[in-house]
C-alpha cells in the first residue's frame, strides 16, 4: 500500500468474501475485509439451528484456502472461525458499506462507523441477506411474518405457512413438520429449484399427511391468525399462526446500478453483467457470490479465489473447468470458448447466460449414436430433453390402433426434442431414431431450472412444444416458421381440479392444449352426462373455436390441475382466412368428432362406465387388471400364475379391490403415472423402469413406507420364502432349525407388488393363465372402449 491506498478492499464476509480475504492473504496483497455484522458470514450465522448445509456440486472440486465439507451449521462456521483465526485475516467487524465511488485509478468506500477507505480494487461479496424478496400483499409487515427460522425447537404445535419453493423454503417446512401444522406454498404446479433430496422428502411428507402442499397457488393476502391462498379459480384461507416468507433475496439493483453496475436485463431474475473474470462494467469492481445470483456455498467459495487472480493478472483455471470440458467433448479451447461455439450452434442457447450453461452442463451426458440406434421409444417412461449437436434424427409416431410407425420429421443438429416429457412429465410420444448423431441429453430437473432463469429459453421451449402439437394435429402442412406467429399470441393459464373451463352451449372463444394435468370431455342428454372423452398432456380441445360464430358442442371440467395454453379465436380466425382450404379441412375434422359425439349419445349407458373410473380414480393407472366378472368362472388361475412366477411364492394380486357393474379392478398394482409409493423409500428400492414399470428392488428394508404410502391398497407386505439347503428338510424333520440363508430371513418383512411380469416375456402371467379371457390389461386410451363394450354388451347400462 502507498499513500493509504489498500491493493483490494473486500465487501462482505461471507463464503466467498472469506476465500478472496485468504487468496489476497496468500499473495501478499495489502487488504481489507470488511463485514456489517459483528460476525463472519452473516448469512450462514443466520440459518436455523443445526440446519445441516450440503456441499454442493458434489462434483466440482474446491480451490485451496477456506475449508468446506457438509455438515451442520455450527460445524461449517466452526471451521470457518478457526481458519479466519489462523490465517490472521484482516478482517473488520461493524462495517456497513454506505457509499462506494470511482475516482481515476482508485475506489474510495466509507462506512456507517465512520470509516473511510481507499482501494485500487473491491470484490463485492455482500450477499443477499438483507434483501429478502416481498409478496407486496397485505399483511406482510405483521409481526407473526418472518423471512427466517431461527431455532425449530422453539416452534411447537402450530400452525405455520411456509412461502416458497427453493431450497430454504423446504428446510424450513421440513424442519417444523413433526412438531407443528405446515402448509408450504407453491406458486408452480411442481417443485423445481430445489435440491433433490429436499424435494423428495418434501412429497413424501406429503404424501403421508404430515405435510400439506398448496400447488399452483399464491398468497393474496396475511392476517392476524390466517392467510388468504389464490388458487386457480377461487381464493381460500387456511390458519395461520406463524407466516415464513422464505422467498430468496435480490441484489441490491438499485445501489449497484448507481455504482454504475449495468444488469443482464429488466425482468425479475435479471443479474449484473459480469465478463468471465467477475469483473463487473466498472472497472475494478468484482461481483462474487451470491450477489451474482449463485447462491451455491463451494460455487461462492471458488469465485472469491478466482476473482483475486483475475485482478493480479494471473491465468486462473475454473475450479470446475475440467469436469465441463468432458461434458463438452466435441468443442476445443477453454469452456468458455467451448460454450460460446455452442451457443453459436444451439439456437436454443443463443441467448441463456454462460454462468447458467456452465451451471447445467454439469450434471448433461453426452452420447455418439451410430445411425439406426433408438434413441427414446414411443410411450415410454423417460424425461431426459435431447438437443442433437451434430448429425441427424427421425422422428417417428404409431398412432392409435396402428401397427406401423408414421414418419414425421428428421430434425438435424441444433434441434431439440423432448419437450413433451419436459413440460408434462409424460410418457415419450413419439419415437426417436439415430441417423448418425451426437446428442447432449439433459437430465429433467437441471432444464427446468435453466428455464426458470432463463425467458428466452423457456419461451422458445414452450412456442416449440406448441409448434409441434400444431403441426402433428392440425396444420400438418405448415411450415414452423408460419406456426411461429401463430402461437406467439398463446397465452398459459393454471387450473385447480373439479373446475369447469366451459359448459355446453356457451360461445366458443378459445382453443386450447393440455400442457399438463386431465381434462373430461362431456354432454347432456336429457337428464344424463355422457363422458365423451378424457384427455391428458398434448391433447387439444375446444377445436370449435376455429369455426366462426360457434357454440361449445360439449362441456369441459378438469379431472387433476392443469396447465392449459390458450389461443383465442380471433387470433385462428385471422390464421385461417389467409388458407381457405386448410379451413375446410378442420371443418370436415370437426364433423367428424360431431358424428361421433351423436353415437355415444345414441348408445345406452355411454360414458357412465368413465364417469365412475374417474370417481374411482383408476383413471390414474397406466396400466390396470381389469376382470369381467361374468366371465370369471372363479377358478383362481390367475392368482396360482402369480404365486409360480415369483420366486418368494407371494401373489401380485387378490380378488378384492373396486367394483363397477360387471367389472372389478382388483387389488393389483396400477402402475400410476405418479406412484406416491416412489416417494418415501430411504434405500431407494422402488424404481420405475423406461417400459413404465413400478418395480421393487432386492435392497427393500421392509420399512412399509411404500404400503402406508400407496392410497388404493396395491402393496403388500410379505416374509420371504425360505430357501432349503439339501438336508434342511431332514433337520426340521427331528425339530432342528434350518441350517441355510433361510434362517436369516426368518421375521424379516419385504413389500411386494405388480410389476407387469417384467422379467417374462410373454407379458402378465394372470392374463395369458386366465382360461375365459375375463382378465385384461389395459391402458388410459383404451378404458372407455373397451369397458363400456363389455358393461353395454352385458346390459349392465
Amino acid at each position: 500500500m502507498s499513500n493509504g491506498c489498500l491493493d483490494l478492499l473486500i465487501v462482505g464476509s461471507g463464503p466467498a468474501g472469506l476465500a478472496a480475504a485468504a487468496r489476497a492473504r496468500h499473495r501478499g496483497l495489502d487488504y481489507r475485509l470488511l463485514e456489517r455484522a459483528e460476525h463472519l458470514a452473516d448469512t450462514v450465522h443466520s440459518y436455523q439451528k443445526r440446519k445441516h448445509v450440503m456441499a454442493e456440486p458434489a462434483a466440482v472440486p474446491l480451490h485451496p484456502g477456506i475449508p468446506f465439507e457438509a455438515g451442520s451449521r455450527e460445524a461449517v462456521l466452526g471451521a470457518w472461525r478457526g481458519a479466519a483465526d489462523d490465517l490472521e485475516l484482516a478482517a473488520e467487524f461493524g462495517q456497513e458499506v454506505t457509499s462506494l465511488e470511482r475516482g481515476d485509478d482508485e475506489f474510495t468506500v466509507a462506512t456507517a462507523a465512520g470509516g473511510r477507505y481507499r482501494a485500487r480494487h473491491v470484490v463485492l461479496a455482500i450477499g443477499t441477506q438483507g434483501n429478502p424478496r416481498s409478496l407486496g400483499v397485505p399483511g406482510e409487515e405483521l409481526p407473526h411474518v418472518s423471512h427466517r427460522l431461527v431455532d425449530p425447537a422453539e416452534v411447537q404445535g402450530e400452525d405455520v405457512v411456509v412461502v416458497g419453493a427453493g431450497d430454504s423454503a423446504l428446510e424450513v417446512a421440513l424442519a417444523l413438520v413433526d412438531r407443528n401444522r405446515v402448509a408450504l406454498v407453491v406458486r408452480r404446479p411442481e417443485i423445481v429449484r430445489a435440491k433433490e433430496a429436499l424435494e423428495r422428502e418434501a412429497l413424501a411428507r406429503s404424501a403421508s399427511g404430515d405435510l400439506t402442499i398448496h400447488f399452483s397457488t399464491t398468497v393474496s393476502a396475511i392476517g392476524a391468525d390466517e392467510v388468504t391462498l389464490a388458487g386457480a379459480e377461487d381464493d381460500y384461507r387456511v390458519p395461520a399462526q406463524r407466516v415464513y416468507l422464505m422467498l430468496g433475496a435480490v441484489p441490491p439493483r438499485r445501489w449497484l446500478e448507481g455504482l454504475g453496475v449495468r444488469f443482464t436485463g429488466g425482468g425479475r431474475e435479471a443479474r449484473p453483467a459480469l465478463d468471465s473474470s467477475y469483473q463487473s462494467t466498472v472497472p475494478g469492481l468484482y461481483l462474487v457470490g451470491a450477489v451474482t445470483g449463485r447462491d451455491l456455498i463451494k460455487l461462492s467459495l471458488n469465485q472469491g479465489y478466482e476473482a483475486v487472480e483475475h485482478l493480479l493478472g494471473q491465468p486462473v483455471e475454473p475450479a470446475d473447468e475440467e469436469l465441463l470440458k468432458a461434458r463438452l467433448p466435441w468443442w476445443r479451447g477453454p469452456v468458455s470458448e467451448r460454450l460460446a461455439q455452442l451457443k453459436e450452434e444451439i439456437p436454443l442457447f443463443a441467448d441463456a447466460d454462460e454462468s447458467d450453461l456452465r451451471e447445467l452442463f454439469l450434471s448433461v451426458e453426452t452420447h455418439d449414436l451410430p445411425a439406426g440406434e433408438v434413441v427414446v421409444r414411443q410411450n415410454d417412461y423417460t424425461d431426459s430433453f435431447l438437443i442433437i449437436a451434430d448429425g441427424e434424427v427421425e422422428v417417428r409416431v404409431r398412432a392409435e390402433g396402428a401397427t406401423e410407425d408414421r414418419h414425421v420429421v428428421d430434425l438435424s443438429a441444433g434441434n431439440f426434442f423432448g419437450e413433451m416429457s419436459l413440460i408434462s412429465n409424460r410418457r415419450r410420444n413419439a419415437t426417436v431414431i439415430s441417423k448418425g448423431c451426437r446428442l447432449i441429453e439433459v437430465p429433467r430437473k437441471a432444464m427446468l431450472k435453466l428455464l426458470a432463469v432463463s425467458p428466452a429459453v423457456k419461451e422458445t421451449v414452450d412456442r416449440t412444444f406448441l409448434v409441434r402439437a400444431f403441426q402433428g394435429y392440425l396444420f400438418p402442412g405448415i411450415s414452423h416458421g408460419e406456426l411461429w406467429s401463430l402461437v406467439a399470441r398463446a397465452e398459459v393459464v393454471s387450473v385447480d381440479k373439479d373446475q369447469t373451463l366451459f359448459e355446453e352451449g356457451e360461445e366458443a372463444e378459445a382453443l386450447y392444449l393440455i400442457r399438463s394435468g386431465m381434462v373430461k370431455v362431456s354432454k347432456r342428454s336429457a337428464d344424463r352426462e355422457i363422458i365423451l372423452a378424457y384427455l391428458v398432456a398434448g391433447n387439444f380441445f375446444g377445436e370449435v373455436a376455429l369455426l366462426p360464430d360457434a357454440h361449445r358442442s360439449a362441456s369441459v371440467a378438469t379431472i387433476f390441475p392443469c396447465e392449459l395454453i390458450r389461443l383465442r379465436r380471433s387470433d385462428i380466425q385471422r390464421f385461417l382466412d389467409q388458407r381457405p382450404r386448410m379451413a375446410e379441412e378442420i371443418l370436415a375434422k370437426l364433423e367428424e368428432r360431431r358424428v361421433a359425439s351423436l353415437a355415444a349419445e345414441a348408445t345406452p349407458g355411454a360414458g357412465r362406465i368413465l364417469t365412475d373410473l374417474i370417481r374411482e380414480e383408476v383413471v390414474i393407472a397406466t396400466d390396470a387388471l381389469i376382470i369381467d366378472e361374468y366371465k370369471c368362472v372363479r377358478c383362481d388361475n390367475c392368482i396360482h400364475a402369480c404365486e409360480g412366477v415369483h420366486d418368494d411364492g407371494q401373489a401380485r394380486l387378490s380378488l378384492t379391490g373396486i367394483k363397477i357393474y360387471n367389472l372389478l379392478a382388483p387389488n393389483s398394482c396400477w402402475q400410476c403415472e405418479n406412484p406416491l409409493c416412489m416417494l418415501d423409500c430411504p434405500p431407494d428400492a422402488i424404481v420405475r423402469n423406461a417400459r413404465g414399470e413400478v418395480q421393487i428392488k432386492s435392497n427393500c428394508i421392509g420399512c412399509g413406507n411404500c404400503e402406508a404410502n400407496c392410497p388404493y391398497g396395491n402393496i403388500f407386505m410379505v416374509h420371504p420364502r425360505s430357501e432349503l439347503g439339501p438336508f434342511d428338510w431332514l433337520r426340521q424333520l427331528f425339530g432342528f432349525p434350518a441350517s441355510t440363508a433361510a434362517e436369516a430371513d426368518e421375521g424379516r418383512e419385504v413389500a411386494v407388488k405388480c410389476d407387469l411380469c417384467a422379467h417374462l416375456s410373454g407379458g402378465p402371467a394372470c392374463v395369458r393363465s386366465c382360461p375365459t379371457g375375463a382378465a385384461i390389461r389395459l391402458t388410459p386410451d383404451q378404458y372407455q372402449q373397451t369397458l363400456e363394450d363389455l358393461v353395454v354388451r352385458q346390459g349392465e347400462l
